[in-house]
Order: C-alpha cells, then structure tokens, then sequence
C-alpha cells in the first residue's frame, strides 16, 4: 500500500517548488475536493491567489487575507493569464478532461493542468505530474472516503467514535448510554469490509443502531465474544483478536486508532496497518525496524544500570561484577 500523509504531500511539492515557479502562474485553482489541498499547498508556496473549479468558471472574484500581499492579484479570475489546474492524482485522466470540458470557451486565460501523483510512465493526458506512485495507493485526505474501504477493516472505537472515558468504561449502565451517544470521528462515505473491534457481543445492538444512525454501511461486524470486560482484560486478546480477523479475511489494509495495537496487529500479520492515532501507515518493515531499535534501547539501558551497580559495590564485588559485566556486554 503506497501510503501519502499531509507531510509527504507537502514535501513532496516542496522538492518540486522550482518547476512550478518556473510556469510563472498567476492563479492556482483547485479541482474539488482532493485537489484543493495541494492547491492551497501551492498557493501558499508561491504566494498565489487559490481557488475553486466551480468558482473559476463562474469568473468569481479571487479571495485573499488580509495578512498577505499576493504576488498578483486582479479584480476578476479570468484576468488571470496563466493558469495551474490542480488535482492530486491521475489514473486515466478523465477527471482532468471533465474539468476543462467544463471552463467557457470565452475563458481566454492559459491553462496548465498538473497532478501530484501519476501511475508510472508514459503519462499521458497531463501537463505537468511531480512524482510517479503506483496502485495501490491511499491519500490521508481522502482515507474514508475511497473505494478501497471495500477491501478493509477498520476499528470502532477511536476511528468511528471518541474513545469512552475510564468512567464511561464500566461495562454497565454508563458503557451503554456511551454507545447510543458516542460522539463521530471519521464517517466513511464508502462501504467498508469489515468492522473488527474489542467491543463485546452483548453491545451489538446497541452498536448497530449508532452505525446505522450515522449511515455506516459494511458488511461485517466482528465483536469479541467474552462475557465481560474482566474477561477481555485477563485474556489480553485486543490485538491478537483484531489480527486473526485480518488475516482469514483477505481484506488489504486495518485502520486502528491505537498505536500499540497497530504496531502488534502489523508484527502479527505481517500487513499493513493504519494508525489514527500517530497519522501513520506501519507495515512490517516498519515494525520489524522498531522491534530492532527497541532491542538496542533495552540493551543501552542494562548497560547504564549495570554501571551504576557496580559503582556502588565495595571494590572486590565491583571487580567481580565488571567482569561478568563485560562478558554479557
């Protein structure tokens, strides 16, 4: 899964701030909604006035601060000479070329189309594309809202909903009024495989009437069948639970809002895995680079335990300890 976060985008336009400054534009517009966030991203790199599709082809009037001096501005948008038409990615081109069927033939201003992420060469149908990235891939702008939620499962808990308090977490008459009124977080617009949670089956109903409530199709719940939370704390299957699912499911991605679970559901299916929590995508070679450095870090902590021990031995003990010392270092 080719995974780009907010700063990836931002760094990624970044690299490439000299090809665009050398179009020298005039007016950056945006193609909703993905495209306007590296279409502001490049406004605000090139201090360049940023809009909307829709508002551009109404011949709108530019918006701007008032903490700013743009480097051009202009009473109309169509004053605009040259034009940098924005999307976040390209696959066949046919969003591009529904976007400039749909600018006024009377529209005289110059336009460039440019994309962030391209399928690898040729591309063709665009102008300008700043980085090639191949399928499958997955924008954090855009993460529940994309088709790929067919092929995933996604935690409730600290994903769908606000987390409940330690007071809301009594298993008891608290927990349910929690689940009928759990405040959103992220309302997926698409279909999601499965719903894999820690919650227990005695709140399924109570957790089917607050996703129907928010409108959120899927075609699995999958709870942990234990009779109570003391039984799920005992048994310590939060993520094992959530990783055995994964696995037998065949789905591509988890999205998890914990970072510990996320690390251990990684480690245990060797797939990737969606932090909310941390924005980040770990997959295996993510964890098994974090398990290395936690070695070395456990390692450079016993030596500097081990030497402060041994300066508080009397003399013929601490040659002693400094041997076995050295040997085990």
């Amino acid at each position: 899964m080719n995974y780009r976060s907010y700063g990836d985008l931002s760094r990624d336009i970044s690299d490439h701030l000299s090809q665009l400054q050398a179009g020298n534009f005039d007016l950056i517009v945006g193609i909703p909604r993905s495209g306007m966030v590296p279409a502001y991203m490049i406004s605000a790199m090139l201090n360049l006035a940023c809009t909307d599709l829709d508002t551009f082809i109404a011949n709108g009037t530019p918006g701007k601060g008032i903490t700013r001096k743009l480097r051009s501005e202009s009473a109309s948008l169509w004053e605009a000479c040259r034009v940098l038409l924005v999307d976040d990615s390209f696959n066949s081109g046919a969003s591009l070329k529904a976007s400039l069927a749909r600018i006024p033939a009377d529209c005289r201003c110059e336009i460039t189309t440019c994309v962030i992420y391209a399928n690898p060469a040729p591309v063709v149908g665009v102008d300008i594309y700043l980085k090639e990235l191949e399928h499958p891939r997955m924008f954090q702008w855009n993460m529940f809202h994309h088709p790929a939620l067919a092929d995933s499962c996604l935690d409730i808990d600290g994903v769908l909903c606000l987390d409940p308090t330690p007071a809301q977490n009594d298993d008891g008459p608290l927990y349910r009024e929690f689940l009928s009124s759990a405040p959103p977080l992220h309302l997926p617009t698409y279909r999601v495989h499965s719903l894999v949670t820690n919650r227990l089956e005695k709140y399924r109903p109570e957790t089917q009437a607050w996703l129907a409530r928010h409108g959120i199709e899927y075609d699995h719940l999958i709870m942990l069948d234990l009779p109570s939370k003391e039984e799920r704390l005992r048994q310590k299957r939060h993520a094992s639970h959530k990783a055995d699912y994964y696995l037998q499911s065949g789905c591509r991605l988890f999205i998890e809002s914990e970072e510990g679970q996320s690390t251990n559901i990684t480690r245990l299916t060797g797939k990737p895995v969606y932090c909310v929590d941390s924005q980040q995508m770990m997959t295996p070679e993510w964890a098994a680079l974090m398990q290395r450095q936690k070695g070395k870090w456990l390692k450079l902590t016993f030596k500097r335990v081990a030497r402060k021990g041994v300066a508080l031995l009397p003399a013929p003990l601490a040659r002693q300890a400094r041997s076995v010392y050295q040997r085990l270092a």
